[in-house]
């Protein structure tokens, strides 16, 4: 199976840059360029992880996951955070605490993978742990 990977990104050229790196891991790519779009595309398509820009058209990162988290079967996607604001204000968003990782623009390609592969296997051991309930549709850890 082939894991699936949406950035959500307004940098366009940022976007197919990421993308063409998961691709040559092997792994599939969602392209979209709002927060609008990133809810839609997540909730269509169920990626595993999710790569969100905390600042984009029609709101932000921190809104995406938000909403994304009252959905049973997305609610534990990890969350990889790109920005290029000041680190003392992402790491104090509430928000922020529930991400996988918060990366500052600009970094590295090896950076990038490597999390998003390490967010990979984290959520393989997500899944591992996850027990569905006999009268429920929720995970139960």
């Amino acid at each position: 199976m082939t894991h699936k990977v949406l950035i959500a990104d307004d940098d366009t050229r940022l976007l197919k840059a990421l993308s063409v790196r998961l691709q040559r891991e092997g792994l599939s790519t969602i392209l979209t360029s709002d927060a609008y779009q990133a809810l839609d595309r997540t909730r269509h398509e169920l990626p595993d992880v999710l790569v969100l820009d905390i600042n984009m058209p029609a709101g932000s990162g921190f809104s995406v996951q938000e909403r994304l988290e009252q959905i049973p079967e997305i609610a534990h996607t990890p969350v990889i955070y790109i920005t290029g604001m000041d680190p003392s204000i992402t790491k104090h968003h509430d928000v922020a605490r529930h991400a996988f990782r918060v990366l500052q623009k600009p970094f590295s390609s090896e950076e990038f993978i490597s999390c998003v592969l390490e967010a990979l296997r984290f959520r393989e051991e997500i899944r591992d742990c996850l027990v569905i309930g006999d009268d429920t549709d929720d995970p139960i850890f």
